[in-house]
């Protein structure tokens, strides 16, 4: 009457069950979870859960603890999702009649899992675009963290710009009557200077170094995902100005990477990029363009950017639960004293699961 497996990434079974699940993001997909895999990010997998003709499906990282500093000689893993917006992927609806059940065998088959595969803690990012995180309720605690931004593209062109800010459209126009245009680089055969520009600017921004990413992160790129992933620039009179790439999954379009040339950056290109992206998702029956939000969720001046694309805001939530209290804690404590041992401060900042915190150095 019901089953539930966990499907390896490199299996065909991946995609099979996703579709069963009826509808689905590139964050779900085997390729973007290998693409994390490869960037030492965990091994990944997908749990998949099915009673009553009814389907459920969640990909996750698994860790082991071991690999932290301080804790090597621990036998315990721990989950974690892929950066971006993965979550649950269901075909059962809230309120539909059977779903209490149904999310109470899943939730059960889940806490199985969690046990075989000695997991501690648990932690997933969700979709702000598949609202499901309600089959997580009563197994992990669901918190809000921030709000997107996403451009509903089952309106029409009117509406669309109905919802964009007078300077958005300002720019725009005054982007096309400067000759910018946007041309899509289909082979990536200018992926050196998308490269470029982006570091550019997170530079200019004095980004993290998690938002910098090797050569070879932009090849694996092209090689898991092929056309489903786009890179488009804005040029002016053949110079690259700006430059970004999307994701085209389903009915769904997820802004990835963008950046500007500090000396180019009135001009606008990268709001004519998103302009010309947005037209062509609507033209090719797409559902959304999601922005997503500002760095580190915060609603800084990137949010403001995309926030004068349309006036839709999305909750995003995180689902967190520690398994085994005990065992967390006591790597907890493991972890502080390893710390305090090698000259650490322990940093005050909010992270989860906490033995997974990076300690600063003392001066």
């Amino acid at each position: 009457m019901s089953s539930a497996e966990i499907i390896a990434a490199d299996s065909s079974a991946w995609i099979d069950a996703l579709q069963l699940c009826e509808g689905h993001d590139v964050y779900h997909l085997a390729q973007y979870h290998l693409l994390a895999e490869k960037m030492g990010e965990g091994k990944p997998y997908l749990f998949f859960f099915a009673h009553k003709g009814v389907y459920a499906a969640l990909p996750f990282l698994l860790r082991p603890v071991a690999e932290v500093k301080g804790l090597e000689t621990s036998e315990c893993n721990d989950i974690t999702s892929v950066y971006g917006y993965p979550g649950i992927v269901t075909s059962i609806r809230k309120n539909d009649k059977n779903a209490a059940e149904f999310r109470e065998i899943f939730q059960e088959k889940l806490n199985t899992l969690f046990k075989e595969l000695r997991v501690v803690s648990f932690f997933s990012r969700t979709n702000p675009l598949l609202p499901n995180t309600w089959m997580l309720e009563d197994i992990a605690e669901i918190a809000p963290l921030s709000t997107t931004i996403a451009i509903d593209l089952k309106k029409n062109d009117k509406e669309q710009l109905g919802q964009m800010t007078k300077g958005h459209k300002y720019d725009i126009r005054k982007a096309r009557k400067n000759g910018v245009f946007v041309e899509e680089d289909k082979s990536f055969k200018f992926i050196d200077d998308f490269t470029q520009i982006y570091n550019e600017t997170m530079n200019r921004n004095m980004a993290d170094e998690t938002y910098f990413f090797p050569k070879d992160y932009y090849q694996r790129l092209k090689k898991f995902f092929g056309g489903s992933i786009k890179l488009y620039f804005a040029k002016l009179d053949e110079r690259p100005i700006s430059a970004s790439m999307f994701f085209f999954e389903g009915k769904i379009i997820q802004y990835h990477l963008s950046g500007s040339l500090a000396e180019f950056f009135k001009l606008n290109g990268a709001k004519l990029i998103l302009d010309e992206v947005r037209r062509f998702g609507t033209q090719n029956d797409y559902s959304w363009l999601h922005l997503g939000g500002g760095v580190g969720s915060s609603e800084d001046s990137l949010f403001r950017f995309k926030a004068g694309f349309s006036k839709v805001r999305l909750p995003f939530y995180i689902a967190k639960k520690i398994v085994d209290h005990e065992i967390y804690n006591e790597l907890y404590r493991k972890r502080m004293k390893w710390a305090k041992e090698n000259n650490y401060v322990w940093p005050q900042k909010i992270f989860f699961p906490d033995y997974r915190k990076q300690p600063l150095r003392m001066s």
